[in-house]
């Protein structure tokens, strides 16, 4: 298995260095263009942060030189259209500036020749389509200027072949999709024409074959993915048709594998595609975890090849997948079976940790998963009879699981299922009075179950209920003063439970309110500084409540407020770092706060932060795998928090993630 990089990212560059690790450059990410680079250990399939380079950038192309250093070229900044270049010193891990071509351009090639010169051709930039191509002389490290080509051009293709010479394909040009090809002659800075391939096209992938012809496939032929092959004969000039790949692809790589045999992989397609020349077929191999395109690929010195990023229907930008041919299998980390937001995570005694429910673009589901500690394994056990997102889940006195409520689709709940972890099974048990979601449920000090609020087709509710589990019906009790939904509710060390925010039908609120189980009333306290929804509610070992972020009037919010129930009131404390709602809060052994994931002004937070409450104060902690909302987190016995699930963007998550405080 391999870790996921520390920042999310597509149109990036992957380099192997003479070391065996792969060097991960640029590209864009959530924060928008990226300097950062990264570095992958293949012995541990451990990754690093390393230097950032000068400019930040996408679209450019990397290249190894032969001194091992890595030379990055041109590409787009936040600024626009760069003509500079950066080299990387693999023995001091620094990036330092190398001096600039001639024409600013993206999406152009960069190939290295036998003379161990780097010829940069193509692109698009501020003139538009360009056709000029210059040369790089790492001995000098200056630029110069060779001879142009016949068509300006970009998303085109460069491949060097066995006579020294640079076959230039396809691509996009002022004519629209391209079929013409050009040959580049290194011994006399010429371009010639060559055979034209079958057809116009461009986001496609050339490789070449240890036969010497050109394995073209792939791209967008007439705004349409193609699964059409053609190769590329040196000695004739000549394109002919072969057998197409079982998928259509664009915005593909392909890479000839230590066999011989060419790997096709990207287009948001889970299969990957294998190549054999001396059959002249394709065979479907092993499917990726995550579907992609706009990823980068190392073939690494053991053979095995290293998929970075990129961008697909999961949203995998942080994910990193490993390939072995040998045995046809690709290896990630441990994930849930179903990608899942909006469901619960519960801690049962043995330990292990149970996930239920949740949704994927709408869909409710009623599938439950374990996972094991000791095994770091998720495995399937009993479904619930109804498919729900946006539930609760209560571990009752005696270890089975209550989940109530929440909505199936379109259909707001009022059932509600316990789980036994004995038999794995799940029954029926007492239904609700009132259907509702986005509800709270807090386990009182006498065993019994208190849900709150939510809401179901009539609106906000401030109706209360309680479950008795000895006899598994449920009792209506005293109504909140207000409706209200996206709450909090806190049980205090005194027993009473405080219900803190939410949206309601007079909009954000910052009301907060206590019921007491003797009395079974409800009663106002005072209110927050603060209107908010989403945010979290964590009791904290002195007492007091912590209540964190959240959205109020349509802003993210970093404050943060502290509830005295020996007083009944509130005060500020120092304000997260950073402004995020939907995070998840929970309190760690040694009773510091974690905050995790979230939404804020720049997107989907992967960065914690942790409060302390012996200082008051925010610190940020090591960068997560994967920005999400919508997410579990369950701390573990032996400290470590279990991060499940949640949402990026449109998408839903199977990935899973160990936090070490």
């Amino acid at each position: 298995m391999t870790g996921y990089m520390n920042y999310a990212r597509r149109y990036h560059t992957s380099s192997l260095l003479s070391n065996g690790n792969v060097l991960i450059a640029g590209g864009q990410g959530y924060a928008g263009i990226l300097s950062s680079s990264e570095l992958y250990n293949s012995s541990t399939g451990i990754w690093t942060v390393t230097d950032n380079m000068t400019s930040a950038r996408y679209q450019h192309t990397a290249v190894v030189l032969s001194d091992g250093k890595v030379l990055v070229v041109a590409g787009i900044s936040p600024q626009g259209l760069l003509k500079s270049a950066e080299l990387y010193d693999p023995s001091t891990q620094t990036w330092s500036n190398a001096s600039s071509m001639t024409f600013d351009r993206y999406s152009h090639t960069a190939s290295i020749l036998s003379n161990g010169s780097v010829l940069v051709v193509g692109g698009y930039g501020s003139s538009g389509y360009l056709n000029s191509a210059e040369l790089y002389d790492p001995s000098t490290g200056t630029w110069s200027t060779t001879g142009n080509m016949t068509f300006g051009r970009y998303w085109h293709t460069a491949s060097v072949l066995s006579n020294g010479k640079v076959l230039v394909v396809g691509g996009l040009g002022s004519s629209g999709y391209m079929n013409s090809a050009e040959l580049y002659d290194p011994s006399t800075g010429t371009w010639s024409t060559t055979g034209n391939i079958n057809y116009g096209r461009y986001q496609h992938a050339t490789s070449v074959l240890p036969n010497g012809k050109v394995c073209l496939t792939g791209g967008l032929v007439s705004s349409i993915s193609s699964s059409s092959t053609e190769l590329y004969d040196e000695s004739t000039g000549i394109w002919s048709l072969t057998a197409n790949m079982t998928s259509a692809r664009n915005s593909l790589t392909t890479s000839t594998l230590n066999n011989g045999k060419i790997l096709a992989i990207g287009s948001n397609v889970y299969n990957c595609d294998l190549y054999d020349y001396q059959t002249a077929s394709w065979t479907l191999t092993s499917s990726m975890t995550y579907s992609r395109s706009l990823h980068a690929i190392s073939i690494l010195t053991d053979g095995n090849v290293l998929v970075s990023g990129g961008q697909g229907s999961k949203a995998s930008f942080y994910s990193v997948e490993l390939y072995n041919p040998t045995i046809d299998m690709w290896s990630i980390v441990s994930n849930m079976a179903t990608n899942r937001q909006s469901h619960t995570a519960s801690i049962l005694s043995n330990g292990s940790v149970l996930v239920v429910g949740g949704s994927e673009l709408g869909y409710a589901w009623n599938s439950a998963e374990l996972y094991d500690p000791l095994t770091q394994t998720w495995s399937l056990t009993g479904n619930m009879t109804y498919n729900r997102h946006h539930h609760t889940a209560s571990i009752l006195s005696n270890g089975k699981i209550l989940v109530t409520g929440g909505i199936s689709s379109i259909t707001v709940l009022n059932n509600a299922e316990l789980y036994d972890p004995l038999t794995q099974t799940w029954s029926t048990t007492g239904n609700m009075t009132y259907s509702r979601y986005l509800h709270t449920a807090s386990i009182l000090s006498n065993g019994s179950v208190l849900v709150v609020g939510g809401y179901e087709s009539s609106g906000y509710l401030n109706s209360a209920e309680l479950y008795d589990p000895s006899t598994g019906t449920w009792s209506t009790t005293g109504n909140m003063t207000f409706g209200r939904y996206w709450h909090t509710a806190s049980v205090l060390s005194n027993g009473k439970v405080l219900v803190v925010g939410g949206l309601g039908s007079s909009g954000y609120m910052n009301s907060a309110e206590l019921y007491d189980p003797v009395t079974q009333t409800w009663s106002n306290t005072s209110s927050m500084t603060y209107d908010r929804c989403q945010h979290t509610a964590s009791v904290l070992s002195n007492g007091k409540v912590l209540v964190v972020g959240g959205l109020g009037f349509g802003l993210y919010l970093n404050s943060a407020e502290l509830y005295d129930p020996s007083t009944g009131t509130w005060s500020n404390t120092s304000n997260m770092i950073s402004s995020r709602m939907a995070q998840s809060a929970s309190v760690l052994n040694d009773g510091r706060v974690l905050v995790h994931g979230g939404i804020g002004d720049c997107g989907l937070f992967n960065i914690p932060e942790i409060y302390d409450p012996s200082t008051s104060m925010w610190t940020t902690m090591a960068k997560g795998n994967q920005g999400r909302y919508g997410h579990t987190v369950s701390v573990l016995s032996d400290g470590t928090a279990l991060v499940t699930g949640g949402a990026m963007s449109t998408s839903c998550l199977d990935a899973a993630e160990i936090y070490h405080p």
